[in-house]
């Protein structure tokens, strides 16, 4: 036998051996049944090239020296907000009580407990977001403090910059962590640099490079959207710093993209606050001398908005959205309506869903027609049917990529989040959901639901099951690697 056969042989030999053992691995493992599937089935069936797959991203590693910093310095930050948010107690009131249990497994799963005494607005317009945003860079007096996923190298990037190099030189303390991925074009721009000259320190998290390639997994990314400026005013919500001519493409109908933010005034602040911080000690060198000035005091005040942030993400936060999102599910009686760019659930949120249905609630879904993710979008058509058949209303928004993360509860309480119904933002992604507990806010998010109702187009099951067999076996084929996307 030749040289070259023992070599293919040895090669064939230890490929499968490694590729068993990973199998192993996976199975002993604690993923959900569907992501061990979806890693065997690519480790068994793809040679060499699922061994280098799960190798990057298999596994949510975030690298030690990173947690262990993390965990040392955040729990200054706690200590901090803790003392801050016992002033804050909730009275809560008969029509709000069904939802306290939801809260209270939203405080243990995070940490963060539910405030009142906010000042709330809601922001659907993207250039009315940049435009408050600004003016509130423009008077703050101690620091700013900007957390995206993406920044655009163009348009109210722009303007973002500018107001933010402004800031800097009047004396203002400024800070903006954009992700490695989401922002790549931005940080390798003259806006990164220009931002720098001025005095902002900028980070980017979560760096993708060579080196921690082999200590971390690369895929796990900062999707949140977040600005606390002075400690006392924040946003948060599904747009990052763009306007709706971001990825705008109509020859593939992808576009313009729409969003939704809050901007809130009072005590929630210091929770969102709380990750920025979080987020910053995690990417930098820091060493804060003391947290105290980010915290201003919030003077008990009867009324307001009661608001439950709840960040999530890789590390001791890792469930915390999704046990959230199912207990708001399970906790609706009459109404429910879900709008998301990307819908790829797991099997206990599309049972959440679809038994909400089926217990008489009104269930309405609305997605995008065109999303700009040709591959999640099939692996969300795969589901259709089994909603559609539990009586789930589902809507195509049609009028452009409808961005939006948010959920309305029986018009009682009103989630807005930067995660979307996916397996990603609720396992892998660091994302920031904000509960609110309030009627009249609940009716506002319902009254802007209801204007992408009136621009979508209701999804038929007669005309679903009607769809011919190649694309109802693209769809299902996508969902099979739906754990991954």
């Amino acid at each position: 036998m030749s040289s070259v056969s023992w070599v293919t042989i040895l090669l064939f030999s230890l490929d499968w051996i490694v590729r068993l053992g990973l199998a192993a691995r996976v199975i002993l493992g604690r993923s959900s049944v569907p992501v061990t599937l979806a890693w065997l089935l690519i480790l068994l069936f793809f040679p060499f090239g699922g061994i280098a797959l799960y190798l990057l991203i298999g596994e949510n590693r975030l690298g030690q020296w990173r947690v262990a910093r993390y965990n040392r310095l955040s729990s200054e930050i706690d200590a901090e907000t803790v003392s801050i948010w016992r002033h804050h107690h909730l009275d809560w009131n008969q029509e709000q009580d069904a939802y306290r249990q939801a809260a209270r497994m939203g405080t243990a799963v995070s940490g963060f407990p539910p405030v009142g005494g906010n000042a709330l607005e809601l922001i659907s317009e993207c250039d009315k977001m940049v435009d408050r945003l600004i003016g509130d860079i423009d008077s703050a007096q101690h620091h700013c403090h900007l957390l995206y996923y993406i920044w655009m190298e163009s348009g109210c990037g722009v303007r973002v910059v500018s107001a933010m190099v402004r800031a800097a030189q009047r004396g203002v303390q400024c800070r903006v962590i954009v992700d490695s991925v989401g922002s790549r074009p931005f940080l390798r721009s003259p806006l990164a640099a220009q931002l720098r000259d001025a005095g902002v320190q900028v980070i980017e998290a979560l760096p993708v490079n060579p080196i921690r390639m082999l200590f971390a997994r690369i895929d796990l990314r900062n999707h949140r959207k977040i600005a606390v400026i002075d400690g006392r005013i924040g946003y948060a919500g599904s747009q990052n710093i763009t306007d709706d001519t971001f990825k705008f493409n109509p020859h593939y109908g992808i576009g313009p993209w729409v969003d939704a933010t809050l901007r809130l005034e009072g005590p929630a602040v210091h929770a969102l606050q709380t990750i920025f911080l979080r987020d910053w000690i995690l990417d930098s060198y820091d060493e804060f001398a003391s947290f105290e000035d980010f915290f201003p005091e919030f003077p008990p005040t009867e009324g307001g908005s009661i608001v439950h942030v709840i960040p999530s993400g890789p590390g001791t936060q890792i469930d915390a959205v999704h046990q959230s999102f199912l207990s708001t599910i399970y906790a609706a009686r009459e109404e429910l309506v879900i709008t998301t760019p990307y819908f790829v659930p797991d099997e206990a949120t599309k049972a959440a869903i679809c038994m909400a249905a089926l217990r008489g609630v009104e269930v309405t879904l609305v997605v995008p027609k065109e999303p700009d993710a040709p591959l999640v979008a099939a692996a969300a058509r795969s589901h259709y049917l089994d909603l559609l058949e539990a009586g789930v209303n589902l809507y195509e928004f049609h009028a452009g990529l409808l961005h939006s993360k948010t959920m309305t509860t029986d018009r009682k309480l009103a989630i807005m989040s930067s995660a979307n119904v996916d397996m990603r933002s609720f396992w892998l992604n660091f994302e920031v959901t904000l509960f609110i507990y309030d009627d009249d806010f609940s009716s506002l998010v319902r009254f802007m639901q209801k204007d992408y109702l009136n621009q979508a187009r209701k999804v038929k099951r007669e005309d679903w099951n009607n769809r011919n067999i190649f694309q109802r076996f693209g769809d299902n084929c996508a969902q099979l690697v739906g754990p991954l996307l």
